[in-house]
Parts: structure tokens; sequence; C-alpha cells
């Protein structure tokens, strides 16, 4: 990968003339969000986080540009004094070089340190509720395939050898591809990853997603086995199984939804065995509930694995504003040693859209109900309530795959 991005630099060096008329476009944003967290028997959290990004992409041919992206992100009021100038989460965040044309050039490449998803961001994704968001390092290639279908390859490093940092290295590989089927979408997803440390983590994942339509019902259908190893431990009872269908009323004004979630579990693997399916690198507050409560199964729920119901209704108050309600109900898949399989109980209420031309929010309040297993792994302390406001802004340059992420 190291090779692969030098000479691509090289080859960017030699043949754009040292005299050439750059054209440029900027981008950046500004979101600050309040937070607030009461949990019984437990510590209540208030603060507010401010992220602010500015970031120019350079074109240097219809072929070949490089976008470089700063970001600081803080919580209000952490500085030493008023007079403090430090800024520890100041960051290069993006800095990447694109080789190509999506829609013209057989393949279209992207090397360097970049925010990327698969899919819908279950594995891979970037998540948009993390002040400091996600980044990976390494090279990525579209290749269209036909008409409709595409195929996306990549390998990240995770993590590079070092004496003081980093003891050992990691990877990510894999690919995705779209292809079109019937009245929808076929997504094939294959992943693996790798820890080279004392405990090694050799693991492979393998999903497959349909997106489609019924007359006036939109669905989604998902399927995945994890492979392999995690910490030298053989993993067992790796499986997802997922399923959402949602029904417009009110003149496609709202729809109303029901998912199911399951990830397989094992609550006594056999000695040198580990259970569960793990989300890995995955935009777990889409998926898991508001509150953050679980955000990796396998781990949170020492392989145990977690059936989510998640009936769920939206609204929109205006084209551009959106009320949605969800509720989640948390299971165990294997329950041996308690007296039912309850986890959590999760009642949602959301908002979000433009409030005002070029100024978004995204607002709204989740009441956890725990059960004895949410407290015996050590998840919450007991019920809570969680609330946020965040209200969002910024301008965006035409580059591929830099779009507003707070949506």
């Amino acid at each position: 990968m190291r090779s692969l991005a030098l000479a691509a630099t090289l080859i960017v060096a030699a043949t754009v003339p040292v005299d050439a008329q750059v054209d440029y476009e900027l981008d950046g944003s500004l979101w600050g969000r309040f937070e607030s967290r009461s949990i019984d028997e437990g510590v209540n959290s208030n603060f507010t986080w401010l992220q602010t990004r500015i970031g120019a992409e350079m074109f240097f041919s219809p072929l070949v540009s490089v976008f470089a992206q700063v970001q600081d992100t803080r919580r209000m009021g952490e500085e030493t004094s008023t007079g403090d100038g430090s800024a520890e989460r100041l960051d290069m965040h993006q800095g990447y070089l694109d080789l190509g044309d999506r829609a013209e050039t057989p393949v279209w490449v992207r090397i360097g340190r970049q925010e990327y998803e698969v899919s819908r961001g279950r594995l891979v994704g970037i998540p948009i509720w993390s002040p400091v968001s996600r980044i990976f390092d390494g090279v990525r290639a579209v290749v269209p395939v036909g008409d409709a279908a595409t195929v996306e390859l990549f390998g990240f490093q995770l993590a590079e050898s070092t004496e003081t940092v980093n003891p050992d290295d990691a990877y990510l590989l894999g690919g995705w591809g779209v292809v079109p089927l019937g009245d929808g979408d076929l997504h094939l997803i294959g992943l693996h990853d790798r820890d080279n440390a004392d405990l090694q983590t050799t693991r492979t994942t393998l999903v497959a997603q349909y997106f489609g339509r019924t007359g006036p019902v939109t669905y989604r259908a998902e399927a995945g086995s994890q492979t392999g190893s995690v910490t030298d431990l053989d993993i067992v009872s790796g499986s997802l199984l997922t399923a959402f269908a949602a029904l417009p009323w009110d003149d496609g004004r709202g729809s109303v939804g029901l998912g199911v979630e399951r990830y397989g579990g094992n609550a006594n693997p056999a000695a040198g065995e580990s259970a569960g399916f793990s989300d890995l690198f995955g935009r777990n507050h889409r998926f898991l509930g508001f509150a953050d409560i679980i955000r990796d199964p396998r781990a949170d729920l020492g392989g145990r694995g977690l059936l989510l119901l998640n009936p769920q209704v939206t609204w929109r108050v205006r084209p551009d504003l959106q009320l949605r309600g969800d509720y989640h109900r948390f299971m165990l898949v294997d329950s041996d040693g308690y007296d039912g399989s309850a986890v959590a109980d999760e009642i949602v209420l959301q908002l979000w859209g433009e409030i005002m031309d070029g100024l978004d929010i995204r607002a709204g309040g989740s009441w956890v109900g725990a059960h004895d297993p949410l407290v015996d792994f050590g998840l919450s302390a007991g019920d809570q309530l969680f609330g946020y406001v965040q209200l969002s802004a910024g301008f965006w340059g035409g580059g591929p795959g830099r779009t507003p992420r707070w949506h």
C-alpha cells in the first residue's frame, strides 16, 4: 500500500507542469451538540461537543485531484483557561489522491487517508455520532461492471508496528459489489481483518444484502457469517440475520416500519472458542439504538448474541424536516442463567432536517429501561434518560463521497 501511494504521487509530480493552472474547491462545516444523560444509580453527565472542519480539493487535471481536510474536535470549556490555545484533537482528518473519473474511466482510485463506508455502514462505516468520526489509511478502487453494477476493492492499514506506539501490524482488506436484481439491488460484501498481535485475530466476514420494493412496501434483508479466529479463539455462532419493511402512510408523508436483527450467540462456548458476530468498524448508532447502550453485540454481551425488535414510525413535518419514533427491544439469543432474555427497552423520539437555509437540526430523546443483563455486563448502572440537540452548518465542494455527515 505504501509503495502504491508513493508511485501515484510520483506520477502526479511527473505529469503536472510546474506552471499549470490548478483549479480548486473549498468546503467546510461546523456543528455543536449538547448532550445530557441521567442514569439511575450511575453518573450523570452534561456537555457540549464542537466539531470544525475545513477542506480544499485541488484539480490538476480532469483525472487527477488531491483533497486535504483539517478537523478540530473539543468539548466546550475543556481548556485549562480562557487563554489556553492548545488543540488536543486537531488533526489532518483526510488527505488523499484521486485518479480517474467514476463516470468515464474503467477504474477510479483513491489513495491516502480517507473516510469510507461499505453499503449502509453496518460493517465499515462513518459513525456520524462520533465527534472525531473514523478514518482509514490505504487505497480503494471502484470498477463499473456493465451498465449498472459496480465493484469496490480496498485495503487499509489499521496499525503499523513501531517501537513506541503499535507493537504489531493490523489490516483490513475487502471488496463489495452492487448488482441490480429484480426490483432492487443486491449487495455482496467480503471482508478480512487481521491483527498480528501475540493473540492474533484472523477473521473473515461475508454478508449479502438485498434492498427492494414490492408495490408501496420498501424492504431490506441481510444475512452474514464470520469465521476464523479472534485473539486466537475460534469464532462460533458468528451469524447475522436482519430484515426491515416499511409501508407509507398519509400520502407518503410518513411511514410505518418493523425491523428484526439477530446476532448469533452462545453463552457457553467450548475451550478455545469465542462466540458471536461483531460489527467490526460499523455505524452502530444507526442499527443498535440511539442511546448507544450496545455498541458491539459480541463484545458487549459476552458472546450471548442479540435479538433486536424495532417498530418505527416517521412523519415529515415539512418536506425537509422529519419526525421519527422508534421502540427497541433488546434480548439475548442465549439467555442461559437468566430468568428471561430481556436486556433493555428503548423508546426514542427524534427530529432532524433543515430548519432554515444553511442550518440543520438533529434533536432527540431516549428512555432506556434496564434489565439484569444490561447491568451485569456493565453497560448501564440502571435506567437512563438521554437527550441531545445538534445544530449543523456547512458548505461542500463537488468531489465524490463528500456530503454532509450528520444526516
